[in-house]
């Protein structure tokens, strides 16, 4: 009996240590935090901690204005090649996980709002993260998430995903089976292990590594910090904490990290000496967050706590310039009239006056009730989207310009229609009143052919002469 006892302990305790997920071995692609297959393209002056490299593409640029701290870059070097077959490996590792049914998570859809324990998630498509999503260790420093994805994964401006319960960035893993993408502002944890491309947009802050197998990884003005390797089990790793993005703009969203690793989790964070004015600090996450009001260099001591408790620090400044302008414009024209179901060729014209280039430029086209969508393509960047229409064209240059060419369907019945294009881009523009024009189109009948007094007076003696011949030929 006492051996049955045992038996019926240790069962459910098999169950659970077969659920439990080992972390993912990145081996030598666990040093970079920026890896990818193409190019890597960064804009504006982004801090990356560690090792940023591109194979088998040799195209790395934007370092400077962006910085690599406690790393280096390698370019289509040994290297790069064998962090790419590393990270090859660490891709069919977690696209291959398994697990006891009850322990797969099954997700789909959008994340936030929810609060998710370790495991293996599961989505059959593309995923998505609007608000924030919390991952709860319970206690765990242990813990390991590992999030497959069929497709895409999208997180919405200004999304979050938390840790709390000692949760650890180094543990958590999205394997990604298309391309991910981080919207503006936006605070994410976890590596990336992506089939195609990573994309971190203007100002997100990235607190784990973007790897992309094949395509580009692209960022734009970030914080993008190595979490170092897995934790699982003691001795942990010594704690540290790494500095926030150094650099901000007067009147401009700032969004970044104080960013813990090692020791015993949970973090809390604290600083000796005041950020810069507008900047306030989140002292369970880590976050640095709002929008700077004064220029200027702000020198202050980042601080972390462990659960045990031990501590550690790191002296950091913020230097806050005024805002880069640029001033985007658009102009919209299309015929001014065309039958019933007809096509309309409308042609959207974009510039940069500048004085300074201007990032993650968009044009939103809301095409009018009634029509039929076509067609969309762009000189410059992609367009995607139906009934609205969406033209991503990256990064303008002082004086550069983009061609769009929007071709749509006219409604069937008579009427005038008016369609509204708005550009947007995520450098402050100083003149917002060019930044969307009209084209309106009278939509009528198919017009039938006329003639003209000429024309009825010529048509009148063909028909004269052809009568007269007939009739020579009836009395004949």
């Amino acid at each position: 009996m006492k051996k049955l006892g045992l038996l019926l302990v240790l069962v459910p305790l098999g169950i659970r240590l077969q659920a439990a997920q080992l972390p993912v071995n990145l081996g030598s692609a666990g040093t970079f935090t920026a890896l990818a297959g193409s190019t890597v393209t960064n804009t504006g002056p982004s801090v990356v901690n560690g090792n940023v490299g591109v194979s088998p593409g040799s195209a790395i640029t934007g370092f400077p204005p962006g910085s690599v701290v406690g790393g280096a870059i390698h370019a289509a070097d040994g290297a790069a090649a064998l962090a790419q077959a590393d990270l090859t490996t660490a891709y069919i590792d977690a696209a291959g996980r398994t697990a006891v049914p009850s322990a797969v998570g099954n997700v789909a859809g959008d994340l936030g709002g929810l609060t998710l324990t370790p495991g293996l998630y599961n989505s059959t498509s593309a995923l998505g993260i609007t608000g924030i999503l919390t991952l709860n260790a319970g206690g765990n420093p242990n813990a390991v998430w590992i999030f497959q994805i069929a497709s895409g994964l999208t997180t919405a401006s200004g999304s979050q995903i938390v840790l709390t319960g000692g949760a650890q960035a180094s543990n958590i893993f999205w394997q990604v089976g298309s391309s991910a993408s981080l919207g503006t502002t936006s605070i994410f944890n976890g590596s990336i292990l992506a089939q195609a491309s990573v994309t971190v947009a203007t100002g997100a802050a990235l607190n784990g590594r973007a790897l992309a197998r094949s395509g580009a990884v692209t960022l734009d003005f970030n914080l993008a910090t190595n979490p170092g390797p897995p934790v699982t089990g003691p001795p942990a790793p010594p704690l540290a904490v790494a500095c926030p993005l150094n650099s901000a703009q007067v009147g401009v969203a700032y969004t970044s990290l104080l960013a813990g690793s090692g020791g015993t989790p949970p973090y809390t964070y604290s600083t000796t000496g005041s950020l810069p004015p507008g900047l306030l600090l989140n002292i369970s996450t880590g976050a640095v967050t709002g929008t700077p009001t004064t220029s200027g260099t702000t020198s202050f001591t980042a601080n972390v706590q462990d659960s045990t408790p031990a501590t550690a620090n790191s002296s950091c400044t913020i230097t806050v310039t005024a805002a880069t302008q640029a001033d985007v414009s658009i102009v919209k024209t299309g015929p001014a009239t065309v039958g019933t179901l007809s096509n309309i060729t409308y042609t959207l014209a974009v510039s940069n006056a500048g004085p300074s280039p201007s990032t993650s430029v968009t044009v939103t086209d809301v095409l009018p009730a009634g029509t039929t969508f076509v067609s969309a393509t762009s000189s410059v960047g992609t367009c995607s989207g139906t009934t609205t229409v969406i033209c991503s064209l990256g990064t303008m240059a002082v004086s550069a310009s983009a061609t769009i060419t929007v071709v749509a369907q006219s409604p069937s019945s008579p009427g005038s229609i008016a369609n509204t294009a708005i550009v947007s881009s995520a450098t402050v523009d100083p003149n917002a009143g060019n930044n969307s024009s009209t084209a309106n189109v009278a939509v009528g009948s198919a017009s039938v052919p006329t003639l003209s007094n000429w024309g009825l007076g010529a048509l009148a003696l063909l028909l004269g002469c052809f009568a007269a011949r007939f009739s020579r030929r009836a009395r004949a």
